[in-house]
Order: C-alpha cells, then structure tokens, then sequence
C-alpha cells in the first residue's frame, strides 16, 4: 500500500505543509505513522480524509467544524457538495482527485453523469477534465501519484469518450473537412487527442483517429491518400525532438495540407511555416473549428 510524505500531500491537496501540521496538533485531524528518523509518513486514508477536509474548508466550512465531523458526516458532506447545483467547478476538481485516490468508478460514474446533465459532455471534459489532467502531469512529475491511480482515473475517462464519440454520425456533409488525429512517436497519452477527434466529430468534420505513437515512415502514405486534410497533433511529453518531427511532416504534406498542434510542449516546436498552426490550449483548438 503506498504511503505519502507530507510533500506529497501538499502537492495533492494544496494545503500547505505547515497548516497540515497545525491542524494535526490543534485538532487532531491526522495520525501519521513515523519513520525511525521521525519523518512522517501517510496513508492513503489520510489522504482520502485530508483531500475531503480541503474541499469542505475551501467552499466555506471551517476547519474548527470539520475538526467535529465523524468520517461518515465528512463524506456525507463532500457527497452534497459534489451534486449540488451550485457546485464550483474547482470543487469537481478537487473530488476528481479523492475519487482518483479510493479508486471508486461508482462515484466517478456519478459525478461525470451528473457532469455531464449539466453541462454536456464538451464543456465537462473542458472546464473539469483538462484542469484536472493538467495538476495530474504536475503530481506525476513531483511523484505525488502512482501508476496505478494514474491508469485508473485515465481508463475511466479514456472509456467515456469512446462511448460519446461513438454515439456521434459520421459525417456525410459533401466536401466535409477531414481532419486526422495522431500522436508524434513515442507519444502514448491520448487522453487530449480523444477530445479533439470528439469536437471534431460532434461540428460534423470527417475525422480518422490514428492514435498514439505514429512511426513518421507511415506518414507519406498517409499523406498521398488524404491530400486536403487537416492533420492534429498533442504534444505532451515531448520525448522526441518536435521541430525535427514535425518538418519532416511539413515537408511531406502538399500546399493544401494543414498541420495543427496542441499543448504544453508546443512552444518548444520552432517552424515558420503558414501551413503550421499551434495552439496552447484545447479552447483555442475549440474557437478554430467554431471558425471553419
């Protein structure tokens, strides 16, 4: 069972390792085990507890008032929370994270139902889902997560878009845009490339999902099929040299072909050429569909 330094549950939480300390002497929220060296060492209750303590005290409840709550009452509290209408959206955040560390898919089943009633599935995905991934990459980077929470929250999300893009028509608009989906080499994450194909798919655009890691000695014949495409990218991890990969892209498609890519690692791509268009967000992905 993996344990957590009091780092690692500042990264998780955001509440600052000083504050956990005094709360843990002044309320007794916590009771970490202790190494032969005296450094802390938590469990993954505490964590549970602390990330529903975090989410209370930041819509208002007091510390001191949490402090008198049973584990029951705090979970009865963060659930209310959760499925109120008013509910923030950091808030849905936060729950994503307790529900990533219980690795509970009937909670998860809830809140992305109940999500998705109010605000469809694109604005779930682009205002909780993409916030959500972004800390996630942090806490990866800071080792505040394991694979296996990592894998669980990803799967869960990854079988949700399959289900909505699959329950979208494929296009049969004449003269549709195509526009074909796929990860440079040694990219494996396509949690973002599946949302770009849905947006796509959804403002009724040919779409061909191609998937992670796409060797660039396949990309010619793809290219020579497919001669006024849109082609996307998400860089993410940047394991590869991007500038390199993506000229020799360029310099395979025709003047008509367009090269899009999105993401954190965009800005270490240097190419000018009118056919590249780079985007740092999934929103600025979002605005130029909206604009074809």
């Amino acid at each position: 069972m993996p344990t957590y330094s009091i780092k690692d549950l500042e990264n998780l939480t955001g509440i600052q390792a000083h504050t956990i300390r005094i709360w843990e002497q002044r309320y007794g929220l916590l009771c970490p085990e202790r190494t032969p060296t005296n450094i802390r060492r938590y469990s993954n209750k505490d964590l549970r507890k602390l990330l529903s303590i975090s989410l209370l005290n930041s819509n208002g409840l007091k510390i001191s008032k949490v402090a008198k709550l049973s584990e029951d009452e705090i979970a009865e509290a963060v659930l209310q929370l959760s499925e109120g209408e008013d509910a923030k959206l950091e808030s849905q955040i936060e729950n994503l994270k307790l529900i990533m560390v219980d690795m509970n898919e009937a909670k998860f089943e809830k809140l992305f139902g109940h999500l998705v009633l109010q605000m469809g599935v694109e604005e779930t995905i682009m205002k909780v889902f993409i916030p959500f991934f972004k800390k996630l990459n942090y806490l990866w980077q800071t080792e505040s997560v394991t694979v296996a929470q990592i894998n669980f929250i990803t799967s869960l999300y990854k079988q949700k878009m399959y289900v909505a893009i699959d329950g979208l028509e494929p296009s049969e608009r004449v003269n549709s845009k195509k526009f074909i989906f796929f990860l440079p080499k040694n990219e494996q994450l396509d949690i973002g490339l599946l949302f770009c194909n849905f947006m796509a798919k959804k403002r009724d655009f040919q779409t061909v999902y191609l998937g992670a890691s796409l060797p660039e000695e396949e990309l010619p014949d793809i290219l020579e099929k497919n001669p006024d495409s849109y082609l996307v990218s998400v860089a993410t991890l940047a394991q590869i040299n991007l500038t390199e990969y993506y000229s020799k892209l360029l310099s395979a498609c025709n003047e008509n072909q367009k090269l899009l890519i999105i993401g954190n690692q965009t800005s270490t791509v240097k190419i000018n050429d009118p056919r590249l268009f780079v985007f740092q967000e999934y929103s600025d992905f979002q605005n130029y569909l909206e604009q074809l």
